[in-house]
């Protein structure tokens, strides 16, 4: 763990949020009810997890740039913003309402507003930060491929995380079901589909490295898994706006796509492999 303040902080706050998630794994299993839905217990145990790892990952971003006065702050401000939208996200389940795009009532409104609010402060909270890892930052240069990587792809992700937001408001303002598009197509589906690239990049440098594996061959297989986020999001937006589900390859576009996302996952670890056993001394008898 770090000693840095402001990373302890996001450390902190992300830990609270996972934590808080997984309480809510034993209350979904006593409790039962559906995994999917507008009211489910995913809502905390997701949100609780997901968020908490993005703000660990900030943290560790964090304590690697060449700290400022406004660092501080801004960290503050994006910790207490997730904290609290979880908190409220948590506290609607509780209630036994939809947690988003829910203005039933005065109170439901004034908590869906304030949802926007904080995650439109965390957001720029995110962006801040990603500005400034663009410039020094402490880390080997395989990680700072990751790092760097992985908080443009967060950046992309909140961003149609918003667009999904818009869309969805027009359609509960005709009285349709916010969830879909067209008629198989999940809204929430290109906003997730890289959203954890920033703890999933970091992880496979630290992975290869344990193989020998030298750096500059790291940064291109980072690159290539970036690549392919990408294109995961491409074939997520594709498939959401003309209405097939996740997984429905009905068009050529779609399969290439999701095909080419694939293949820039898996040559890169063929190739290291071949390396690897290449590099490898031959027994002899």
């Amino acid at each position: 763990m770090s000693k840095n303040y402001l990373s302890k902080l996001l450390w902190y706050s992300g830990f609270l949020l996972i934590l808080l998630g997984l309480l809510h794994v034993p209350v979904w299993l006593i409790s039962g009810g559906g995994w999917e839905g507008s009211i489910s217990w995913r809502k905390p145990i997701l949100f609780g997890i997901s968020t908490g790892m993005t703000l660990c990952s900030l943290g560790w971003v964090t304590d690697h740039l060449v700290r400022n006065l406004l660092d501080r702050v801004v960290g503050w401000l994006t910790s207490i913003s997730l904290v609290i939208e979880v908190g409220l996200i948590t506290m609607q389940q509780w209630r036994g309402v939809a947690s988003h795009f829910n203005r039933d009532s005065a109170f439901d409104s004034r908590v869906d507003m304030a949802m926007v609010i904080l995650i439109c402060i965390a957001f720029a909270g995110i962006v801040y930060f990603f500005v400034r890892c663009l410039g020094k930052i402490r880390m080997e240069s395989d990680y700072v491929v990751a790092a760097r990587s992985g908080m443009l792809l967060l950046v992309v992700s909140c961003l149609i995380g918003f667009v999904i937001s818009s869309f969805g408001y027009q359609k509960v303002a005709a009285n349709l079901p916010p969830e879909t598009v067209g008629e198989n197509g999940v809204a929430k589906f290109p906003h997730g589909v890289a959203i954890h690239a920033l703890q999933i990049l970091p992880a496979i440098v630290w992975l290869l490295r344990q193989f020998k594996i030298q750096h500059a061959h790291i940064k291109v297989a980072i690159y290539c898994v970036a690549a392919s986020f990408g294109l995961q999001i491409a074939f997520a937006v594709y498939q959401t706006a003309s209405g097939f589900a996740r997984f429905q390859l009905v068009t050529p576009t779609g399969f290439l796509l999701a095909t080419l996302a694939g293949l820039l996952v898996v040559v890169p670890a063929v190739w290291f492999t071949w390396k690897q056993v290449a590099a490898t001394p031959r027994r002899t008898e």
